[in-house]
């Protein structure tokens, strides 16, 4: 058995988990870029943060079923 961050427990790989660390390598990058260019904070924190609010919305829905779930939840 292979150990993968990127694999469901099924052993096929999970896009979604894929994409999160695009973005959050994405938000790295952007982000430094941002500091070495000189651009003021508010457009460091929108490099930095835009990305990683995406790594987190991946990480937290781990199937359409539990977006649903919440959207329910949020609607009572």
């Amino acid at each position: 058995m292979t150990f993968s961050i990127f694999k469901e427990a099924d052993g096929l790989v999970s896009m979604r988990r894929v994409l999160a660390f695009i973005f959050a390598l994405v938000s790295v990058v952007a982000g430094l870029i941002a500091l070495l260019s000189g651009a003021v904070w508010q457009v460091v924190l929108v490099c930095f943060g835009t990305p990683l609010l995406g790594t987190i919305i991946l990480l937290f829905f781990t199937s359409w079923s539990d977006v649903a779930g919440v959207v329910s939840a949020v609607k009572g």
